[in-house]
């Protein structure tokens, strides 16, 4: 049962707000450098700060470095203050229309950057507002003080030296979003846990931020290419210059940067995703030749590539550790239910997602899938499930089933020595669902799996008394095939929560889109349409699961506790160790004078070895005794946890079972809903009836699928909550 502090929300909206002041002041610096009047109030701070410790301008260091540093360190009590925070009574007075976040909806549905919500947009026009801002209002006040001035004998012409100073600006100007798209890819980044920012929108802002950096690179690479030939010889085009910027260097880094570009764009993504996920790795190409380039520049940049980093060498650390499968579950659907341990001190929610790396099948391919259990369950266990639709999830399929063995002799392959890397968990902190009374899950396919964690997840908390719950909940499930609706009846309600009917109601809404053939029997007549689920069920569903139970839980290696979004008081002192250890580090290195004394190409390689020690010096110690004292808090009480959870075992001595137990239900499922045959759902029917059932009410609309299925629905909602006519408010999250 969460402890719920006093005053928590009070407190959570003060570090808000200075972390949003912190990132303000972020932003001040790229505003007051083009402006003189601030050019100079920077050089009088410069003068009271000493650089001797700092290696930089003390205001550079103060505007650039400190705001990031400052904005991590609130973070991790903001978030543990999150979960600190009493729930809301959530009435709406009956003259009162329900009304949705303006900044979380969608407001612009097709678009060439897809759905578009106000907090997109701002995030966009704020980063080339200030791009443009910086870059326009440099490049021409420096215009107007070339041609001010007098030429002197052997200075180049006024025009090449406007060009050269356009392309200073430009590289420049792609410092800040080189800055900010490492922040969306730390997958356990305290920045998007705070803000609550889905990892699929945080993607989609470094991609944002990807592009702009690399368009503007491109610009600056072409007009350094234009200016060039007037101002230098080319051979010093192919030079590896010692002192100030390194040509070379910066023509291997845009190279890189164009490569990851292309493979990165949708169409050759989603058809060669090796191809991306392999070339998109020369990043670290990218960023060892922008040191040499220009490593005077780092220090814009640094604070977000060692959070980076660092979150990289959490995931390295959890995800070193091979993890036993507990239990395999072939569905008649050919989907895959895969359980593996987890220690009773590592934390996850409903709409969590884990990384998975099958090794036997690719060493480099990790795919997310979707939480399918739920955290209240007690079992210390984790529940995914995998369908063989990609090359991916077809090779893991295959390799955890011997197809023609299972056909021949209805058995399973031991999946025992097939082992997994898991990184995780991850997603969403907020449980946002259990703010709405009522809930409208519309789910494709696999899609199903997190509202699966959902269901299961309510039912558990009304189980244990909770106050203000959702009391009302329709699951709209749209599949291809017949079979894929077994999937609903992994979960049987009545065995989570006796009488469920009378705390929460549930209704099905599934829809089956091919071509049925229906059986005739005494309830189902081969004229019906739609059907009662559980006579559907009944009648075509009760075909067998194939499971396994074990392996020995003396001998079960469960997944790591290190987790980049794992318990917040070690990971904010694995930060605090890599900040202090990276400040001091490089603070000894510039008093001794050993820096000034390098050339660019070893001031670079130094910058790797400072990175690296502190974030493996510094940060791993305390890496280490966190596994330390949370193994020895977690190993006895967990193996009697799995030991109540699961089937029977075999002890250490026994070898694992052949696989070949059958599960087949006998009664009806215990869903209530109706089966919509041969065809798909009308959105604007469906919402129609939704919107006259939930008048007045606040509703949330939680979607997991493909993009057309995202557009229709948000559509609906958009309609309904904006129509003067319609007094509901649908508030629409995609999944």
């Amino acid at each position: 049962m969460a402890t719920y502090v006093k005053g928590a929300s009070q407190v959570s909206l003060a570090l808000q707000v200075l972390m949003g002041l912190a990132f303000i002041w972020w932003w001040m610096f790229w505003f007051l450098q083009p402006i003189e009047t601030a050019r100079n109030w920077l050089r009088k701070a410069d003068a009271h700060i000493s650089q001797d410790f700092l290696g930089t301008r003390g205001s550079t260091w103060l505007l650039q470095v400190l705001p990031f540093m400052v904005i991590a360190f609130l973070s991790y009590f903001a978030i543990v203050l999150k979960n600190k925070i009493k729930p809301s009574a959530r009435n709406v007075s009956a003259d009162q229309k329900p009304k949705v976040s303006i900044w979380s909806q969608p407001i612009i549905l097709k678009s060439p950057l897809g759905m578009l919500t106000l907090a997109d947009i701002v995030f966009l026009l704020v980063n080339v507002f200030v791009i443009a801002f910086y870059f326009i209002k440099m490049s021409v006040d420096r215009s107007k003080t070339i041609d001010n001035a007098k030429p002197k004998k052997g200075d180049h012409s006024k025009g090449a030296q406007k060009l050269e100073n356009i392309g200073v600006y430009l590289g420049k100007a792609a410092l800040i979003p080189f800055a900010l798209l490492w922040i969306p890819v730390s997958r356990g980044s305290p920045f998007l846990r705070v803000t609550g920012v889905p990892f699929e929108r945080a993607v989609k802002y470094h991609t944002w931020l990807g592009l702009m950096c690399v368009w503007i690179l491109v610009a600056h690479g072409l007009v350094f290419f234009a200016y060039f030939p007037s101002i230098h010889h080319t051979s010093e085009l192919w030079r590896w210059q010692h002192k100030g910027i390194a040509f070379f260097p910066g023509i291997i880094a845009l190279a890189a940067g164009l490569v990851m570009l292309v493979t990165a764009l949708e169409k050759v993504r989603r058809n060669h995703f090796n191809l991306f996920f392999l070339t998109h790795h020369l990043y670290l190409v990218f960023l060892l030749f922008f040191l040499f380039h220009c490593v005077s520049q780092m220090v814009y940049v640094v604070t977000p590539i060692l959070l980076f980093f660092l979150d990289r060498f959490i995931r390295l650390m959890q995800s070193r550790k091979s993890v036993d499968i507990l239990s395999t579950k072939v569905l008649p659907s050919g989907a895959i239910e895969l359980k593996f341990a987890k220690p009773g001190n590592l934390e996850y929610n409903a709409l969590s997602f884990m990384y998975v790396l099958a090794p036997s099948i690719s060493k480099f391919e990790w795919h997310p899938f979707s939480v399918a259990s739920s955290p209240l369950d007690g079992t210390n266990q984790i529940c995914i499930y995998i369908k063989p639709l990609g090359t991916y999830t077809k090779d893991v399929h295959d390799a955890l089933i011997d197809t023609k063995h299972h056909k021949e002799a209805g058995k399973l392959n031991c999946p025992f020595g097939f082992k997994l890397q898991l990184e995780g968990p991850y997603g969403d902190e907020s449980n946002f669902y259990l703010k709405y009374n009522s809930l409208i899950l519309v789910a494709g396919g696999i899609g199903v799996t997190p509202f699966l964690a959902i269901l299961k997840d309510v039912l558990h908390r009304h189980k244990l008394r909770q106050e203000n719950l959702p009391t009302s909940i329709h699951l709209i499930f749209c599949v291809r095939n017949q079979k894929d609706l077994c999937l609903l009846d992994t979960i049987n309600p009545s065995v989570i929560l006796p009488n469920y009917e009378d705390l929460v109601q549930i209704r099905v809404h599934a829809f089956v889109t091919s071509k049925v053939e229906l059986i005739k029997d005494e309830e189902l007549s081969s004229s019906e349409a739609i059907v009662p689920y559980q006579h559907y069920n009944y009648t075509y569903m009760n075909e067998p699961s194939k499971q396994y139970t074990g392996p020995p839980l003396t001998a079960v290696r469960e997944m790591s506790i290190l987790a980049g979004a794992g318990d917040n008081k070690w990971v904010a002192a694995t930060f605090f160790a890599t900040m202090i250890g990276y400040i001091v580090i490089f603070g000894i290195i510039n008093v001794t004078g050993a820096y000034a004394k390098l050339t660019n190409y070893n001031r670079a390689l130094l910058y790797c070895v400072v990175l690296f020690l502190s974030v493996v010096g510094c940060g791993g110690p305390v890496l280490m005794l966190w596994a330390h004292f949370q193994k020895r808090k977690s190993h006895q009480s967990n193996s009697q946890v799995l030991a109540n959870s699961l089937p029977p075992s075999p002890d250490k001595h026994s070898k694992p079972s052949e696989g070949d137990i059958e599960l087949r239900s006998s009664e009806h499922t215990s869903w209530e809903g109706e089966v919509s045959l041969g065809k798909r759902p009308d959105w604007r029917v469906l919402f129609a009836e939704m919107a006259r059932q939930y008048e007045g009410k606040n509703v949330g609309v939680l979607v997991s699928g493909a993009s057309k299925m995202q557009e229709d629905v948000a559509t609906e909602c958009k309609n309904h909550t904006n129509s003067n006519n319609s007094n509901v408010a649908f508030h629409y999250h995609s999944v």
